[in-house]
């Protein structure tokens, strides 16, 4: 007797450099409402918020052309420019006024700290674990994701550029970024720091 097979249809996972900025962000936002009860979420807020800092920064200094955001290897292969000249690109007037209403990034030292802390503290130990027993204070973890999300959502919704997102896509962005702050700012953590700076 001959079993008749069944077809499978093909599933697909489609990504553009918008959808997977928004992505990230959209995992940011779930860890960031797991922090107060999970503090392992924090690992997670972290790699989640440099995944979408650094994909929205692309998006927002790759203008018309993908070519802008990638170099060639010696071998080569394309492949993307790093997070640091993304974030260069991105603060250069010259590079980022692609139309009559566009704007470059302007970091305050404050965010400028925070974002070198998201990257060479914080993601960079943790997506490339070395063995070892390693402690973190996360007191300054709150105010840290805080101003990162500020950067992102201005490269996500005010550079004026060719960043591809559709309206609900925008409202769903400034929800999430207003939502984290507030959870953010109402944690122990961020509350218990701002009693130590008075």
């Amino acid at each position: 007797m001959k079993v008749k097979l069944k077809k499978i249809k093909g599933k697909r996972l489609s990504l553009t450099e918008e959808k997977n900025a928004l992505d990230y962000l959209e995992q940011a936002y779930y860890y960031i409402r797991q922090t107060e009860k999970n503090i392992i979420a924090w690992k997670w807020v972290v790699i989640s918020l440099f995944g979408a800092l650094y994909g929205f920064a692309v998006c927002a200094c790759k203008g018309t052309s993908p070519s802008n955001v990638t170099c060639k290897t010696k071998s080569g292969k394309m492949k993307l420019i790093s997070f640091d000249d993304a974030l260069k690109l991105c603060q250069r007037p010259d590079w980022m006024h692609m139309t009559v209403f566009s704007k470059h990034l302007v970091l305050t030292d404050q965010q400028k700290k925070s974002v070198e802390r998201l990257k060479e503290g914080l993601r960079n130990n943790f997506e490339h674990y070395i063995p070892t027993g390693w402690s973190i204070e996360i007191h300054g973890m709150p105010q840290m994701a805080i101003d990162v999300l500020e950067v992102i959502r201005f490269l996500a919704l005010d550079t004026g550029n060719y960043v591809h997102l559709a309206t609900r896509q925008n409202t769903k962005i400034e929800y999430m970024v207003l939502q984290s702050k507030r959870i953010l700012e109402k944690s122990q953590l961020y509350k218990e720091t701002e009693l130590v700076r008075k």
